[in-house]
């Protein structure tokens, strides 16, 4: 019988959402460097930034392996 390695499960979950959210937050750090550069707020994008990367601390072990394979960044965000 093949079993599946829960903690495993929930690591690669975790390595695939750093590597989704990277461009998001390339995208982000360039959109605070320009907020930076001619005083504009940067308060919303801090915390969409904080909101990426809290992400990878959020814990999955309530969510069933087909839930965990299905996790996008999207989904985490919204729940």
């Amino acid at each position: 019988m093949i079993g599946i390695n829960r903690a495993k499960a929930e690591s690669i979950t975790v390595d695939r959402l750093r590597v989704e959210r990277e461009p998001l937050l390339v995208e982000l750090d360039t959109l605070f460097m320009r907020a930076l550069e001619s005083g504009e707020e940067t308060d919303t994008i801090a915390s969409k930034k904080q909101a990426l990367r809290d992400i990878t601390e959020r814990d999955l072990s309530t969510l069933s392996l087909t839930e965990l394979a299905a996790l996008t960044i999207e989904k985490a965000l919204a729940g």
